[in-house]
């Protein structure tokens, strides 16, 4: 975790929100900004940031509060104003995620023994549940369609049957943010 990185996307991601929601494409590039490499921006990048950031202003106070707090402002305002491009847009996202998710646990399934768990050493869960972890945020969001949420509650019900439970994978100080009865997935044995 990059404190400096996470605030400079948040600022960026507020600035572009607006620009985001009208645009076609999905994954919108920002590139680089002040030498630091940003992810695209998407809506579930902006929740988890914004996450994030949430989970450690108690401990970074000066650093965080009234950039995010300016961050959350602006993309509020964006939000409010074309309701229905945000929405859209989180639904969109949240199939994109949806099928994305889908097929690591497919791949997984088909490249492992039937003993071994999704999140084995190696299997790559650690950068995908990044994935799983945005499912949520964007579930809690915005009301997305019943047909995906069952379909999530599907591949979570494949997730459970070979899933090794364990510790929280991120940083120990995102932990109490994080509740294991609802973000049970970052709490695996890797």
């Amino acid at each position: 975790m990059n404190l400096k990185h996470d605030l400079t996307f948040a600022r960026v991601a507020a600035e572009q929100m607006d620009d985001y929601l009208h645009a076609e494409v999905l994954f919108y590039p920002i590139g680089s900004v002040d030498g630091m490499q940003m992810p695209q921006l998407t809506i579930g990048a902006w929740l988890e940031t914004e996450w994030r950031l949430s989970a450690l202003r108690e401990a970074y106070p000066e650093e965080i509060g009234d950039a995010l707090a300016s961050a959350q402002a602006t993309v509020r305002k964006v939000r409010h104003r074309i309701p229905d491009l945000y929405q859209n847009k989180a639904r969109r996202e949240f199939k994109s995620r949806l099928d994305s998710w889908e097929m690591f646990l497919n791949d997984r399934h088909e490249a492992t023994a039937r003993s071994e768990p999704y999140n084995a050493p190696r299997s790559g869960y650690a950068e995908r549940v990044h994935t799983r972890f945005r499912l949520e945020l964007l579930k809690d969001d915005v009301a997305q369609l019943s047909d995906l949420l069952a379909r999530l509650r599907l591949l979570d019900g494949r997730l459970r049957m070979r899933f090794q439970p364990g510790a929280f994978i991120w940083e120990p100080e995102l932990a109490p943010a994080a509740p294991a009865d609802k973000f049970w997935f970052l709490y695996a044995k890797l």
